[in-house]
């Protein structure tokens, strides 16, 4: 029987999405301060609390959820790159499993993309890892996956992907990415994950 490890809503995703309209993004992709009085104070003007703030800040939200916020440079704190959550993850108990765990994240994450329409509005781009309109990255650095890795690794999966009409806004994307089924008796395991990136010229 196939294990849910993560399973939020999509009237939770649609609520969470809900919380991240009024956000200052200039001020998160400008970076939080160091840990302390002023992060406290940083985190409270978007109505988060900091959770942890060991290499990674991650917050908890006011809908309870929590939020992983990634600095560009590793050893730095800010800027920072992305704001990231799993929402869903499905594991396989057995290798016969591996088929529904595929299915029922296509299933979940078609229920969140229509979750996210009244928030986001109709995304840019909403499809499979195969799809011919799946979109590329203009450089190699890019958080977007080059396309031989994609039809390779089937990863993503699927994805979904909403670009804000302002440019100090955010680009929000939703993926089901797999985890490996090495091997013929392998265990296949999928998640959902909702990124925001800072806007760019595609």
């Amino acid at each position: 029987m196939t294990t849910l490890k993560i399973e939020r809503s999509p009237e939770q995703f649609a609520e969470e999405l809900k919380g991240l309209e009024h956000v200052d993004w200039p001020a998160v992709w400008a970076g939080p301060p160091n840990p302390g009085e002023a992060l406290d104070d940083w985190c409270a003007l978007f109505g988060w609390k900091p959770t942890s703030a060991e290499r990674v800040l991650t917050v908890r939200s006011g809908t309870g959820q929590g939020f992983g916020l990634y600095p560009v440079r590793e050893a730095g704190w800010a800027p920072v790159k992305q704001l990231s959550w799993t929402s869903w993850e499905l594991w396989a108990q057995d290798p016969s499993e591996n088929d529904e765990v595929l299915a029922q994240s296509a299933g979940t994450w078609a229920s969140y993309v229509a979750a996210a329409r009244p928030v986001l509005g109709e995304p840019a781009f909403a499809g499979a890892w195969d799809d011919p309109a799946f979109p590329e990255p203009p450089h190699e650095r890019h958080w977007l996956m080059p396309s031989d890795l994609r039809l390779e690794d089937m990863d993503p999966y699927r994805m979904a992907m909403w670009r804000e009409s302002d440019p100090e806004g955010r680009i929000t994307v939703l993926t089901v990415s797999l985890g490996p089924a090495t091997g013929p008796g392998g265990y296949r395991s999928a998640r959902i994950n909702v990124d925001c990136y800072p806007p760019e010229h595609l």
